[in-house]
């Protein structure tokens, strides 16, 4: 396998892998970023192109493109070689032991045979004329079909399950896959019959599940009018959006996404040219879709259904969308459009782009939509109407433009702006200490007592850039207050700097050619990255006097540490009465000191 992960790894700039998931800024040849991993303000994630790797000095995380899909996305390792080899083009062993063995990869096989099985069936099997003249009656060319995968299963028992199961799948990756269902007394049958298929892929491309709408209303024993797959080991219908695995790159270039109800508002978006359009399935959007959604765009546009189920999904996922910091407008049809995008766009596309074009800011929308009709001369209509507001308010999280609501609140109700100003600091006050302060505390103490780890790891980084600094450092430095794998690399770095040639090149370079072990190596290209993130644009004085404080601090540290240790053996020396031991310590306690 390492042969065909270093192909993968020439092929995959790991700057363009990771830029799909968070915005990378350049900082000198590097790039940073605040990490995915942790929660913090100032970046300390870095990414180097020429080293094709990624280092967080603020959790410790890093490696390779491998190692950050792994990490982002949760997945063993066979799992990432699948997913990037598809990405770079690079075709796997058809039966790696490696890969098969993989629950996972087995369910996404047999999902993938399945999806191409149903689409066959929809655009070659004479018993699937029914659904194609439904498609064709819906609007949908050939070309569409074929683009999403659009499928057909007849309503007979076992069609898919026999297929899979001819082609060497076990009954039981049938079931983890969702496809098939066991009967208690034995026995199986197919969970989708009778229906239109639609593929569910994630932001991949990999299909996890589908989607099968019901073709005769009055089959029996079929199950309601949608039946989806329901959770696996590779779906979780709380982190898919339909269509977000074709929408993410027109999502990243317009800056913004659309996001309807129904998989048939989207095709419908798909179909007329507007593709970055994606589906909740008739669900609020729950915080994973809407982090996912954050990888591409700040700017989230809605357009769910007037009735009263889509405006309550709608308001749900606006909360949490406001909460993470993300720009929400609402996309209004009017009455003459029809009920959803889909029939907007075969009654009149004009009005549909008009609509998109003109959605408002969610405020203005939530403003209107709880003024309408309401008698604001009964006071208790009034706070009602005020509290409603301020509670949305309360999520923004821009206090400029929390004051610009407040403001328009005021002029609405004909309130003094103070007493609003109050009821919102009410509702967003929070105990003097939470759990998440305690949280804080607890992570302020963890850095506290990792403050000599992280020293060294920043004197190594100076050290390593310049050899002056080193020589400096080694007049200086008690090396036994250098981590231990740090220790050793100083040691070698020293002598290595005392007995090279003088050559144009630096000597760090040649240093790499000695027989490092693979560990140093990737140390260095470690520490520097971190010379890159913190030291790189001091200058030589302000760069000395920084080594000098780290000597000095790791020099304490070192002699503190070793006291303590002197004090707790002459303890314990004395509670034995062994008084040679005693005069020992006591000497090496007079020499510390």
């Amino acid at each position: 396998m390492s042969q065909i992960s270093d192909e993968i790894k020439s092929k995959i700039d790991i700057i363009d892998l990771i830029s799909e998931y968070i915005q990378l800024k350049p900082a000198g040849a590097n790039f940073k970023a605040c990490c995915p991993f942790h929660q913090e303000k100032s970046p300390s994630f870095m990414v180097s192109r020429p080293k094709q790797i990624w280092h967080c000095f603020g959790c410790q995380n890093g490696g390779d493109i491998f190692g950050f899909v792994m990490k982002m996305e949760g997945m063993e390792f066979p799992e990432a070689l699948r997913l990037l080899a598809e990405k770079a083009g690079v075709e796997l062993p058809a039966y790696s032991n490696e890969l098969s063995s993989n629950a996972r990869n087995r369910i996404l096989d047999i999902l993938k045979l399945a999806a191409k099985f149903y689409h066959k069936i929809l655009m070659e099997s004479s018993r699937a004329q029914t659904a194609r003249d439904y498609l064709q009656k819906r609007g949908l060319s050939t070309a569409t079909i074929e683009e999403w995968q659009i499928g057909f299963v007849p309503d007979v028992w076992d069609t898919l399950t026999g297929f899979l199961l001819k082609k060497g799948f076990g009954i039981n990756d049938l079931t983890a896959a969702g496809l098939t269902i066991q009967k208690p007394g034995g026995g199986n049958y197919d969970r989708f019959r009778g229906r239109i298929m639609f593929p569910l892929s994630d932001v991949h491309g990999n299909v996890v599940g589908f989607t099968g709408r019901l073709l005769n209303d009055t089959v029996e024993n079929a199950g309601g009018k949608y039946v989806n797959t329901p959770q696996t080991e590779v779906y979780d219908k709380s982190k898919i959006l339909f269509g977000l695995n074709k929408a993410k790159q027109e999502i990243k270039r317009q800056d913004r996404v659309i996001i309807v109800e129904g998989q048939m508002d989207v095709i419908a978006c798909y179909q007329s040219g507007q593709m970055n359009t994606v589906a909740s399935s008739g669900t609020a959007l729950t915080l994973e879709q809407i982090k996912l959604l954050k990888r591409f765009t700040n700017n989230l546009y809605l357009a769910f259904d007037a009735d009263a189920a889509g405006q309550n999904a709608a308001e749900r996922g606006i909360g949490l969308a406001l909460e993470e910091g993300i720009n929400v407008r609402v996309i209004t049809l009017p009455p003459e459009a029809g009920k959803d995008p889909d029939e907007c766009l075969k009654k009149n596309p004009d009005l549909w782009y008009k609509a998109v074009d003109n959605a408002q800011l969610f405020m203005e929308y939530f403003f209107q939509k709880n003024l309408v009709g309401k008698n604001l001369t009964d006071p208790t209509v009034r706070s009602q109407v005020a509290t409603t507001l301020l509670n949305q308010t309360a999520k923004l999280q821009d206090v400029i433009e929390q004051d610009f609501w407040l403001k328009k609140l005021t002029g609405v109700l004909d309130v003094d702006i103070t007493l609003l100003r109050e009821r919102l600091s009410d509702l967003r006050h929070k105990p003097m200490y939470s759990q998440k302060d305690a949280s804080a505390d607890k992570k302020n103490r963890a850095t506290e007592q990792n403050a000599p780890g992280i020293a060294s790891e920043n004197l190594m980084s100076i050290i390593l850039h310049d050899e002056e600094m080193l020589k400096i450092a080694a007049d200086r430095l008690k090396i036994a207050g250098l981590t231990e794998k740090h220790q050793n690399l100083f040691k070698d770095w020293l002598a290595f700097v005392q007995t090279a040639e003088k050559t144009s090149e630096k000597v760090i370079h040649s240093f790499r050619q000695t027989n490092l072990s693979a560990e140093s190596c990737q140390m260095i290209d470690i520490l520097e990255l971190l010379y890159e993130q913190k030291f790189a644009s001091l200058s030589q004085d302000k760069l000395l006097n920084e080594a000098l404080k780290i000597v000095d601090f790791l020099n304490l540290c070192y002699t503190n540490s070793a006291r303590r240790q002197i004090e707790r053996e002459m303890k314990l020396a004395e509670e034995k009465g062994d008084n040679a031991k005693m005069t020992e310590l006591m000497t090496k306690f007079k020499e510390l000191l």
